[in-house]
């Protein structure tokens, strides 16, 4: 079988792993976009959804928003690991061209709500190949996508950013006040 890969992004208000929480309830409430999620944080939107998944394979960048990410299917489920007990839910998805292949592109993006926090992940269930985007900065896939305030000074809700760069995850790094003119979002 083929070697899977996994990302996993979390978006955490509290230590992990939480021992008793007593922050703020998180939510997650699905969008017009299939795939995408609003996140609210005491009821408030915080992290508004931007747009659909999509990533690059066979040379080409796959979207959910023109259909050539196509979606196999949803699904949720529940469980505990070893951050507490989660709400998942998974979207499957595959390139359209290939939807008759005997070995078809398979990509999935999921979102696990837990009661301190919020993780996403994106799962190669088949690989992909021909991901290069000739940037070396470039994007290999997109999931979760965000909508940044345009002013920190004039959303009411103050956040901030920690963005991993450089040539190995976690070799540079970059913080900073979460705004349309943030650098180094992304």
């Amino acid at each position: 079988s083929p070697s899977r890969s996994r990302l996993r992004m979390m978006i955490s208000i509290a230590a992990l792993p939480p021992t008793t929480y007593t922050g703020p309830a998180i939510e997650i409430q699905p969008t017009h976009t299939v795939g995408s999620v609003d996140i609210f944080i005491a009821g408030a939107l915080w992290f508004p959804a931007a747009g659909a998944a999509w990533v690059r394979h066979r040379g080409r960048k796959l979207s959910a928003a023109d259909g050539s990410l196509s979606l196999v299917n949803s699904r949720n489920s529940s469980g505990i690991d070893s951050y507490g007990s989660y709400f998942r839910t998974a979207w499957r998805w595959a390139d359209r061209d290939e939807a008759n292949a005997a070995a078809p592109f398979a990509f999935e993006t999921a979102v696990r709500r837990y009661e301190s926090h919020v993780a996403f992940e994106q799962t190669f269930l088949s690989g992909a190949s021909a991901t290069a985007t000739g940037d070396k900065d470039g994007l290999v896939s997109g999931y979760p996508s965000f909508r940044l305030p345009a002013s920190a000074a004039t959303d009411p809700v103050r956040r901030g950013y920690l963005s991993y760069q450089g040539q190995m995850v976690g070799a540079g790094y970059k913080t900073g006040e979460w705004e349309a003119s943030a650098a180094g979002v992304g």
